[in-house]
């Protein structure tokens, strides 16, 4: 019999020891529950390992790079992918990082979780949950706060990511309040400051949500700006996080502007 074969067939048995091991402890009065249990002491509970991180369950250190994955975890890096992070791993290559499967409820070792014919990935592009085959429509909105800088965007009450942006300065401030995505450019040209604001997406009135604005030249305007309030009422993004929302949010996304 081939040794891989054999290895496949041992670490098939131990797996359903181990899922008899978890059964009994459920149904044991005054036994440890299974969620509780963490048989290779890593900080993970057997029942996180199994059904939420698919990490091994009988070995502390699953990916061999010498750290316990539960505190791999705690770190916000992946405790099957060496040293990256959850962030920048998608192990069903469905679209979503690692990181947005754990946080939305999503299989991260299942390209299609809910079984409906269609990736996670493109379920939440579109505004379906993946985790129900039936096609269950999920809010996307986007919040902006003007005290911290920040920018945090929705899939129905899962914060999905925040990111620094600079808004209106003192004299030019950015309006507070409840808006939408009117309009959506790939790369609009401001007339009246002359230079380009790729990724656009219009809230109306003449403000929008952009990246760092660019001159014809290729120079990027204010790099260090992010987290300060320096724009003409616009809310600037840096590379990379403008496209990511730009490709996210549909027009008629709801947009809210708060002071804190």
């Amino acid at each position: 019999m081939p040794k891989c074969y054999n290895h496949s067939m041992r670490r098939s048995f131990l797996l359903t020891l181990c899922l008899l091991a978890v059964l009994v402890a459920l149904s044991t009065p005054g036994s440890v529950r299974a969620a509780e249990l963490d048989r290779d002491a890593d900080g993970l509970t057997d029942s996180e390992e199994l059904t939420r991180y698919h990490t091994d369950l009988w070995a502390p250190d699953s990916d061999g790079d010498t750290f316990l994955d539960g505190d791999e975890v705690f770190r916000g890096f992946s405790p099957r992918h060496g040293d990256k992070k959850l962030s920048e791993v998608d192990s069903d290559v469905d679209g979503l990082s690692d990181e947005m499967e754990l946080v939305i409820g999503s299989d991260l070792l299942l390209a299609d979780t809910d079984g409906d014919g269609f990736n996670d990935g493109d379920e939440v592009k579109e505004g379906y949950s993946p985790t129900v085959s039936e096609p269950v429509r999920v809010s996307k909105r986007i919040e902006i706060t003007l005290k911290t800088q920040t920018l945090a965007y929705y899939f129905g009450d899962v914060k999905l990511g925040e990111f620094r942006v600079s808004t209106g300065k003192r004299s030019t401030p950015t309006p507070v309040g409840a808006r939408t995505v009117q309009n959506k450019h790939p790369r609009a040209w401001s007339r009246s400051a002359g230079l380009w604001m790729p990724w656009w997406m219009s809230i109306g009135n003449g403000y929008g949500i952009h990246e760092l604005p660019e001159w014809p030249g290729g120079y990027k305007e204010g790099l260090n700006h992010l987290g300060i309030p320096v724009s003409h009422g616009c809310i600037r993004l840096g590379v990379g996080p403008a496209k990511l929302l730009y490709d996210w949010a549909p027009v008629g996304t709801p947009v809210i502007i708060k002071k804190e």
